[in-house]
């Protein structure tokens, strides 16, 4: 039998490593990461809820801020403007959404916010939102220079 040299087995583990690395170092269904208790790794402060909040009433969107503070600690800021922008206020239309990402508890059964946006025909996107609306949009030129 033949040895194998030493730098091609170290090669080959720094090969195996760098895949790992490259790929997240696991594999996963294609369902979103689940939840903890909310979205965020910290709870929205009350300084991101009144920017959200500004923001959406600015874009035209008209929420509580008892509802999106709920709907912030559950899905994140993010998340939470997300809802009431594709939802545009109707409160049927957010259940459905929560639906959509909650799941029903089944095996892939939670959609990402990218599923969701594909399957309402909305822009995954929020930041036409909290950048101030489609004409305050990055890369769109003012009309009036």
């Amino acid at each position: 039998m033949s040895r194998i040299p030493r730098f091609a087995v170290l090669a080959a583990m720094f090969f195996v490593a760098g895949c790992a690395l490259a790929t997240g170092g696991s594999v996963t269904s294609g369902e979103p990461a689940p939840l903890a208790s909310g979205e965020e790794d910290t709870p929205p402060t009350a300084e991101d809820l009144a920017h959200a909040s500004e923001r959406l009433a600015a874009s035209g969107f008209d929420v509580t801020d008892e509802l999106l503070a709920e709907l912030a600690d559950q899905y994140g800021v993010g998340g939470a403007i997300r809802i009431v922008a594709w939802s545009d206020g109707d409160a049927a239309r957010m259940a459905e959404i929560r639906a959509m990402r909650d799941g029903d508890g089944t095996e892939g059964s939670r959609m990402g916010w990218g599923q969701i946006a594909a399957e309402l025909g909305e822009d995954p996107g929020i930041g036409w939102i909290m950048g101030g609306g489609p004409e305050g949009s990055p890369g769109e030129e003012d009309p009036d220079d």
